[in-house]
């Protein structure tokens, strides 16, 4: 694994990554790919511990799990909720304005 700093705006693990985000943990063959071949990345794993190059999780793309298609039932999208029902009673009529 190595940390690579981005110079300008690249695909990461499948992922659009800006040179903003700082130093990004990626494998050995995406560190080539984007240092050697595309010239978009510089190296900079020399410059982090062997405790923190061990603490951190490489750039992957991952499905999310479960059905994407079933929303969150605490914050459903405003076609799925249920409708608000309207007032029984009529909202009082404003009084007249006073005449000077």
């Amino acid at each position: 694994m190595k940390y690579i700093a981005l110079l300008g705006a690249a695909y990461v693990g499948g992922v659009l990554r800006h040179p903003h985000e700082g130093a990004i943990p990626v494998d050995d063959s995406e560190a080539k790919r984007l240092v050697d071949v595309e010239k978009l990345a510089e190296d900079v794993t020399d410059g982090f511990t062997k405790a923190q190059l061990s603490d951190a999780t490489e750039e992957t793309i991952s499905a999310a799990a479960g059905d994407i298609s079933t929303p969150p039932l605490d914050n459903p999208h405003l076609s799925q909720a249920a409708p608000v029902p309207a007032p029984e009673s009529k909202p009082a009529r404003k009084g007249t304005a006073p005449k000077e």
